[in-house]
Formats: C-alpha cells, structure tokens, sequence
C-alpha cells in the first residue's frame, strides 16, 4: 500500500516550528509547545475521521474504528515531547509515521475486523520530575503515590500536570482494562545509533531494551567567599563531584570491557549552587543515567560506586549523599511481534537485523503486559539528541510500510 512522503514531510516540517524560539528543538512535556504540539496533534486526528480521546494517563489517542465494532485493537505511536535542545525526529518520527499509516488506510477504505489506536504517549522523555515515559507507565500501573507526588523545581506535582492535560491520577496504579484486548502495540523509532546506517541496512527489529537506572550524588560544602578563603580553609562541593565524574567513566569503561553485553554509565547533569563566580560552591549535584543488559554489572558497579562515595566522603570530610532515582528492568521483545515485523520486511524486501536497543522507549513498559515491539530506522551519524538529529524521509516511509503491513497480516489471521 502506497503511503505518502510528502505526508510525512509535511508533518515533520510542521512539528518543528512548534519550538522554545531560542532552543530549538526544545518541546517539553506540559509545556506552551507541548500543548501546541498536541492540538496539532488533535487537528491531524480530526483530519483523518479519528475517534479522539485522553486516557486518565494523559495520553492522546485517535482511534481508527473496527468495521464490526470489534474491542479488539493494535497500539501504534511513539512522543511528541523532546529532551531539551533535542532533535526533530526522535518519537516524532513515531507519531508521523502513525498517521500517516492510518492515512493510507482511509483513502484505501480499508477496513479492519480491529481498532487501530494511535498514541502520543505522554512525557517519553526524561523529565524535572526525574522520570520518563509519564504515560505508559501510567497505562501499564506503575505509576505508585511517590511518582504521582513528586515536585519538579518549579513546585508543579505530577499528578496535578497530568489531571490539567486531560488525564486522570485518581484511576492510576493498576493496567488498564484495555490490555485485555491488545493484539499488539508497534513503535517506530530512530536508532540513535550507527549500526543500520554502517551496515547499509533498512530495518532494526528490536530484541531487548536495557536495565535502565538513574542516581543522585549530591555533595555538600560551605559556602564562603571566593577571594578570601585560602585554599587549605576550603570545604568545596565540586571537588568531590569532579573526582565522582571521574571515577564513574572509568569505572563504566572497565565494565563495559568485560561485560559481553550493553554497559554504558553517564553524568548528564551537574548542577553547582550557587553557582557564582565569587562563591566557593556549596552544594553539587550529579545525576547518573546507567544502562546495563546484566543486572549483576551493574549492582557490582553500582557498589563499587557507594564505595568510592565513602571514601571521597572521608577524604574530603564532607557529607555525600547517594539515592537511587529510578529502576527500569531489562525487557525483551514479543516475539509474535517481532516475527509479524520480519515477515513484513522480508515481504517488501527490506534489508534488516534484530538488534538490542541502548535506550529506553515507552515499548518497553507496554511490553511488560502486552505483545509488543519496535522497529528502528537509520538516523544520520547516529546523531540524536540533539538540534543535528536527522532521518530521511524515505526511511521514515519504510518503516511505516513494515508496521502497516505487520497490520494487514494481523487482519490476514483472524479471516
């Protein structure tokens, strides 16, 4: 079936304008872009004849109903949130290529014996409120009372964000009813990496997704003032978060050496207060994104880490605190899915590989109480992340063949 390049460029170039000005490409969740985002995100919907609703997750889905008023129904979809400075591609890719699959089936007059649900699954990215996937894991219960309650440095509270979206926290905390008749949820995404685009390959159907865990160190000094406190009077917080920074990208090479699986460790985030050039800093801050296919790498690496707080701790007599953030476990892939996804490459004869993804994706929750998987397509350099992030168009179009295809083979089984 034919589906349109020019639609999903059309779309692409759209959700770029929908920006912070000065920090393209900036979207993030429940902001002014965000909601902006979403309403053309609603618009497109309304477009395409979708049934439109939020689920008390937050999420926003268009419906193409079932001929026969079937409950049945495949997920399709990714975000439309970004990271800070973030690309034009990453989960947009996702959302663009679910519309333009319904599309197709609209101007073909497709009918299907099952609902196919399109999402803009809330808040995928990393977040103020020191989480991500918002939504999905809302949809699969595991969004608990400390997740809903937490601040982000505004003072805002997440389950308050989420009932202003159109959500509702209040029915958060167990799966949702729905996963009762999910035939299987697809996700295209960008690989934001080199493999496809070095091995000259079309296609990645994803395997597994990582252990995913983030942590806090936050080291404390005394403030005082930079010119007159002699060096040897000093009780600087950076000091210690610099040898911490250190000690973790060592420490994570020597793993991710010996370790035959995915090991990668990252300080994304150091924050110094009060961040003043005439201040001895009294307070850092470092946030630790860890992702490990062995959970034992990666609690030895872990403890090799509070180790090493102690000591610095001791070294420098100043207090460090280390707190655990968040756990997301190794998950693998459907494999009904997955051969769904190899069955629709080989039949258009698209180059692929399975691969095991670096990253975490809102699949990987929807995963833990359904059939589910993803496809990865090539992105330019492996850049992602970042303003440079680009697919091409017509990988964007293969992927959604793959997924739209998986659908009409699903159709094909229940004649």
């Amino acid at each position: 079936m034919n589906i349109s390049s020019s639609y999903i460029k059309k779309c692409i170039y759209e959700l770029e304008e929908l920006t912070e000005k000065d920090r393209p490409y900036t979207r993030l969740v429940f902001s002014k872009e965000f909601k902006e985002a979403r309403n053309w995100l609603t618009n497109q919907f309304k477009n395409l004849d979708l049934d439109i609703k939020i689920d008390n997750a937050g999420n926003l889905i268009g419906i193409y109903k079932s001929f026969n008023k079937s409950s049945k129904k495949v997920l399709i979809g990714s975000h439309l949130d970004t990271v800070p400075f973030g690309g034009r591609f990453d989960g947009i890719a996702g959302v663009v290529s679910s519309l333009a699959i319904v599309k197709s089936f609209r101007e073909k007059n497709i009918e299907l014996p099952f609902d196919v649900e399109l999402y803009d699954y809330l808040g995928e990215e990393l977040n103020d409120w020191g989480m991500s996937c918002i939504g999905t894991r809302g949809m699969a219960g595991f969004l608990d009372e400390e997740f809903l309650n937490r601040k982000d440095s505004l003072g805002r509270v997440l389950k308050d964000e989420i009932n202003k979206i159109g959500g509702k926290y209040q029915s958060l905390g167990k799966k949702f009813d729905l996963f009762e008749d999910v035939i299987a949820c697809f996700e295209l995404h960008i690989e934001q990496g080199i493999r496809l685009q070095n091995g000259k390959l079309e296609i990645g159907i994803v395997k597994s997704m990582p252990n995913i865990s983030r942590h806090k160190i936050s080291v404390f000094g005394q403030a005082s003032h930079s010119g007159t406190t002699l060096m040897q009077d000093r009780k600087d917080a950076s000091l210690p978060a610099a040898d911490l920074v250190l000690f973790i990208n060592k420490l994570a090479k020597e793993y991710s050496k010996k370790d035959n699986r995915h090991f990668v460790a990252t300080v994304g985030k150091l924050d110094i207060s009060p961040n003043s050039a005439t201040i001895i800093p009294s307070l850092a801050e470092i946030l630790i994104d860890l992702r490990v296919v062995n959970k034992g790498s990666r609690n030895d690496f872990l403890k090799n880490l509070k180790n090493e707080v102690k000591r610095l701790s001791a070294f420098y007599d100043q207090k460090i605190i280390f707190k655990d953030i968040v756990f997301s476990p190794y998950v693998e892939m459907s494999g009904y899915v997955n051969e769904l996804l190899e069955s629709s490459a080989k039949k258009q004869n698209f180059s692929f590989m399975y691969m095991d993804s670096g990253a975490g994706h809102d699949t990987a929750h929807l995963s833990k109480v359904s059939p589910a998987s993803m496809i990865f397509i090539p992105c330019k350099d492996g850049l992602s992340h970042c303003p440079e992030e680009y697919a091409e168009i017509q990988d964007i179009k293969k992927g959604s063949e793959v997924i739209q295809q998986s659908i009409l083979l699903i159709k094909s089984k229940m004649k």
